[in-house]
């Protein structure tokens, strides 16, 4: 991977985050994820709009 770096993301109105990180093994991610304000299944509704934008971007 890439060199680290330090991102400051000002959050104070976001309803839910989700952060990927590349993982301890090869191939691996570590992911923080919290919701605070938004359902859990409802940002996972959101997540997966965003999923299938990637996907259809992507020609999949």
């Amino acid at each position: 991977m890439g060199d680290t770096t330090i991102t400051a993301v000002d959050g104070t109105d976001a309803l839910a985050f989700v952060i990927i990180r590349p993982g301890k093994t090869e191939g691996g991610v570590s992911i923080e994820a919290v919701a605070n304000g938004l359902s859990k299944r409802s940002a996972a509704y959101v997540l997966r709009q965003v999923a299938d934008m990637w996907d259809a971007e992507a020609g999949q």
